[in-house]
């Protein structure tokens, strides 16, 4: 049965258990065990097998070609733009997706994703 704060120390000192080893018991509570540095075990994502930027660059140059063939074909440079910008809108959120942050194997709290600001 531990003390309670008012109670005398079970150390035989004949003080109140608060003014005695109550500090003492505290900080061992608290007192982290040292365990040897592990690496952390990720689970990692595998690369795409197409670079994002390459995909930029081809999807840019694509889209410029319906804008430039709206605007000079059909004279209508309004609608070019739309398709235009809507085609750039959609390339960046998909590519903004394309590849999740790592995961920790390690299950428990939402501390665990990684967002690649590891030391």
């Amino acid at each position: 049965m531990k003390a309670k704060r008012n109670d005398k120390c079970p150390c035989g000192s004949g003080k109140k258990y608060k003014n005695c080893c109550l500090q003492k018991d505290l900080a061992e509570a608290q007192a982290v065990p040292e365990t040897p540095e592990t690496e952390e075990q990720y689970e990692e994502n595998p690369a795409p097998s197409f670079a994002t930027w390459k995909i930029f660059l081809i999807t840019t140059a694509i889209l410029a070609t319906i804008w430039i063939v709206f605007w000079l074909a059909f004279d209508l440079p309004r609608v070019g733009g739309s398709i235009f910008g809507c085609g750039m809108l959609i390339l960046i959120v998909l590519s903004a997706f394309r590849n999740p942050p790592t995961v920790r194997k390690r299950p428990g709290n939402a501390g665990n994703i990684d967002f690649g600001n590891r030391p």
